[in-house]
């Protein structure tokens, strides 16, 4: 296969550069503009503190959810298709498909005190809205298609010849899924979960909106950020935005570096 044309190449090159490489470069430099001393007080604000717990927080919860539920789905679709399977396989794209305030709206109303949902929950004493579930709940709706599309059409097209092979040999389950199944999905799901990490970390629409944004109580990171430039704080708005922009490049680029070395492996071993 032939190179493409070295336009093209300059073309795309231009194009990412002014979307994603000229921003980027941007909010680092403000963040830096005052110097250490200032990037070092305005990390240690209490507000800022406080939303970057809360956000690890949510993460710790939202992550491994999304992921267990992701893997499982496309296994589920992937192997055992059936109507009801296939339904799944449209309705689990509906976050990507429906804006994050429209996703926080609808989420308000099942979940307050007198949504379908919310009732039964408030009569065990229990709140979803304006809390910490409720900001799990908004960040694992909007992240959960992510580790399921990685997966699907990686499944599809390894098969399942090695998975039943392994079980005519007398292989379970269990040891055919850690064995063979997640051999094969590994990086693909080490990149949904990426994914799903940046989703959750970056999330502001549904959080909004069922969050409440109290400071110091439900302001994630992102919600902090907007809370900032709202109040003409620029330059603390924009170190909260180095620090999600920092870990989400971090995370792609060890995934990366680590899909790279792997790759290598396997051609020197064929």
């Amino acid at each position: 296969m032939g190179r493409s044309p070295r336009w093209l190449r300059l073309l795309v090159i231009l194009y990412v550069g002014a979307l994603i490489g000229v921003p980027l470069v941007f909010v680092f430099q403000r963040a830096f503009v005052h110097g250490a001393g200032a990037l070092w007080s305005a990390l240690h604000d209490s507000s800022m503190d406080a939303a970057i717990g809360l956000t690890i927080r949510v993460v710790l919860v939202a992550l491994p959810v999304n992921t267990i539920v992701g893997v499982g789905a496309a296994l589920w679709i992937v192997r055992r298709p059936s109507w009801v399977s296939r339904l799944v396989d449209r309705v689990i794209d509906v976050p990507l498909a429906i804006s994050p305030i429209i996703i926080g709206l609808m989420l308000e109303l099942a979940y307050n005190q007198s949504g379908w949902l919310g009732r039964p929950l408030a009569a065990l004493g229990l709140t979803v809205l304006f809390s910490y579930p409720g900001i799990v709940l908004a960040c694992m709706f909007v992240s959960l298609p992510l580790v399921t599309r990685q997966l699907i059409p990686l499944l599809r097209e390894i098969g399942s010849h090695q998975e039943q092979t392994a079980a005519s040999l007398g292989a379970g389950p269990v040891r055919i899924f850690l064995t063979i199944t997640m051999r094969s999905i590994l990086w693909a799901t080490a990149y949904g979960v990426s994914l799903t990490l940046a989703r959750v970390l970056g999330e502001y629409g549904a959080v909004l909106i069922v969050s409440g944004n109290i400071t110091n109580l439900t302001q994630t990171l992102t919600l902090n950020i907007g809370a900032n430039f709202e109040s003409y704080n620029a330059y603390q708005g924009f170190v909260g935005a180095g620090v999600l922009a920092t870990t989400s490049v971090v995370i792609l680029l060890l995934l990366g570096v680590a899909r790279h070395r792997e790759r290598k492996r396997h051609e020197h071993l064929a």
